[in-house]
């Protein structure tokens, strides 16, 4: 039966969130075995992993007002090593009651060793970055923002690259080269007045490339790296209202993704108890200069965590800098050109010519290490928004776990978190499987 649900997740998904691991740190993680006895299950020759989940959340997480939505989905992975090679495979079908049903390929890849060298081409996710959960590097993937899943490595989504590893003692070279475009998906409000929502911009950018020079296993753990590409991050742009709109519509509004070069580093180490990272990035905004074009900024994430017996603390500061910036509320124009150049000023943390920010997680684990639990909030500054994320996870047996949490957005509508505060939210989840 469980071979029987892994093909149906494989067919439903169309040609791109993820575990707390991806299938390759898992897979590197194991040392080769030789090939399995042709008596040993098939499922466990194939890597096969199966996860099946039902949870309900108090409200959707895309703007419609949607209160009491139902969730039920399957989620599976294929792992199969054969010598040098190894394929990773990893999809999910899912359904609720506003949405309907959605699938995704996450993760379908192949990668050849040769020594020190792995050649790795296919669908992936590549997470850049030592910082906690606000990483100015992490640029390769994207998430799905309105994915309904308890964990949030889930809403990640892989993009087709071509990739050359190079392992030299403690350093590691990676060379990319991404033919596939998928943004970051975010929730947007579709009645705005006067407004008519467009389709998002369809990128065909070929010329995406990386490189990252990461030194690992040291006193110090360091790398840096530069992208060349399109940001997975959404602007917007003000177009014709198309024919056909409805009375009263002055204009179309559509999600565009911008043109970018990204410098980044990042290190981490330990100092006594205290284990310590920092983690930065310069980002270049290529194209036409417009008012609704994002700024270029320097954004700076340092922080540390410490156990205190089985409690452990987690802070962290943010601090970005915004370069050529004006005040999107004097921009100029129409108010609905006003009010779109404060909308994308607000949804890429662009309000102020200097953000600064605060991150603080406290978490626990109970009763032999069966119960999980943290209180993370996040915190910008002077805008004064933030959000609260209280979890708990629970270990019933060796394959159930119940997860419970919310997530509570606060602050001025025209900020961040401020903007989506509609989508506070609890919700309860069952998984059976990993």
């Amino acid at each position: 039966m469980r071979a029987v649900i892994a093909l149906l997740v494989a067919a439903a998904a169309p040609a791109a969130p993820l575990a707390a691991q991806t299938i390759e740190e898992e897979a590197d993680q194991q040392e080769y075995e030789e090939p399995a006895e042709l008596s040993e299950p098939l499922d466990r020759r194939l890597g096969l992993a199966i996860s099946e989940r039902v949870g309900t959340w108090s409200h959707d997480r895309d703007l419609n007002d949607q209160t009491i939505v139902p969730v039920a989905g399957v989620r599976a992975k294929l792992a199969p090593r054969m010598g040098n090679l190894d394929i990773g495979v990893e999809g999910f079908v899912q359904v609720d009651r506003v949405g309907g049903v959605e699938s995704d390929l996450v993760e379908g890849w192949a990668r050849l060793r040769l020594g020190a060298l792995d050649l790795v081409a296919g669908r992936r996710i590549i997470v850049w970055g030592r910082a906690d959960r606000l990483n100015p590097t992490d640029i390769i993937s994207s998430r799905d923002y309105t994915l309904l899943v308890a964990s949030d490595d889930e809403q990640r989504r892989g993009s087709v690259v071509a990739q050359a590893r190079l392992g030299l003692g403690n350093f590691t070279l990676d060379a990319l080269w991404l033919p596939e475009f998928r943004g970051i998906r975010f929730p947007l409000r579709q009645d705005r007045p006067g407004l008519v929502i467009l389709p998002d911009e369809e990128v065909r950018d070929r010329g995406q490339f990386g490189l990252r020079l990461d030194r690992s296993g040291g006193t110090v753990d360091w790398s840096v790296s530069w992208f060349h590409g399109v940001d997975r991050t959404r602007d917007f742009a003000l177009e014709a209202a198309p024919a056909g709109s409805p009375p009263g519509t002055v204009a179309g509004l559509r999600q565009v993704f911008p043109r970018l070069d990204l410098f980044g580093a990042d290190a981490a180490g330990t100092i006594g108890k205290i284990g310590w990272r920092v983690e930065a990035a310069w980002s270049r905004y290529r194209g036409e200069d417009t008012p609704l074009r994002r700024r270029d900024n320097l954004w700076v994430v340092a922080g540390a965590d410490r156990d205190f017996g089985p409690w452990n603390l987690n802070l962290q500061y943010s601090w970005r800098r915004q370069f050529d910036w004006q005040d999107p509320a004097t921009v100029g124009g129409s108010p609905a050109f006003v009010a779109i150049a404060q909308l994308g000023a607000a949804v890429n943390n662009q309000l102020n010519r200097v953000q600064h920010g605060l991150t603080a997680r406290v978490a626990r684990q109970w009763r032999n290490d069966t119960i999980d639990t943290e209180l993370a909030t996040i915190v910008f500054f002077p805008t004064g928004d933030a959000a609260i994320r209280p979890r708990a996870s629970i270990a019933i047996n060796d394959s159930v776990r119940l997860s419970v949490g919310a997530d509570v957005f606060v602050g001025p509508r025209l900020s961040f978190f401020g903007q989506v505060r509609s989508l506070s939210a609890a919700f309860v989840q069952l998984n059976h499987g990993f």
